[in-house]
């Protein structure tokens, strides 16, 4: 089976990243909520949405160490190159940020995947040829479709609902509630074995 798997928020957990980058620049008081949601609506809620972009722009690149990979995904992955499944990155991830200081967001997130083990080692689930980081969310969906995807894993549910994702490649739905029965959400990565 070809399976894609989506980077940030699907392999790479960004939980509390954003609230402490914030906080360090003197961007947040320390009462705004941990979570990238909370941190985004106290940017809008101020009108500054600009900042928002350019806290992005620092978390993706420069502090993308700070990012933890989800617990069982290396581990999950692993498993499915281990019984033959083929795998494929494929990200929506621009390559420089809009606002800030240039980062090459594609080589950060290399070097955080070779970091954690995903690509680089004799056992890694990834080689450097499997990773597919895609300018536009429009190909990021002709990517999954040319590569042949048979399952694809992804915490967007705009993703698969996009009039261009293939219809014959199974929606997984992780760390993300939805009320479409379409999809199939999973909190877990050892979870997702099930759906394969």
């Amino acid at each position: 089976m070809i399976i894609g798997i989506d980077f940030d928020n699907t392999i790479a957990d960004y939980t509390g990243v954003f609230y402490r980058v914030g906080c360090a620049l003197g961007w947040l008081p320390e009462s705004v909520g941990q979570s990238k949601n909370e941190v985004k609506q106290y940017f809008i809620d101020l009108g500054n949405e600009a900042k928002w972009t350019e806290l992005q722009g620092i978390v993706y690149g420069k502090e993308i160490t700070q990012a933890r990979p989800y617990p069982d995904c290396l581990d999950t992955l692993k498993q499915w190159r281990k019984q033959g499944h083929t795998l494929k990155l494929i990200s929506h991830k621009t390559r420089y940020p809009i606002i800030g200081e240039r980062v090459n967001f594609h080589v950060a997130a290399t070097g955080w995947l070779e970091a954690n083990g995903f690509v680089g080692k004799i056992d890694a689930p990834f080689e450097k040829t499997d990773l597919f980081f895609n300018e536009t969310k429009e190909d990021k969906l002709l990517r999954i479709s040319t590569l042949d995807c048979e399952l694809f894993v992804d915490d967007l549910e705009s993703i698969f609902n996009h009039a261009l994702f293939p219809a014959q490649c199974k929606k997984v739905l992780f760390n993300t509630r939805s009320n479409d029965p379409s999809l199939v959400p999973v909190q877990l990565w050892s979870d997702i074995p099930d759906k394969l």
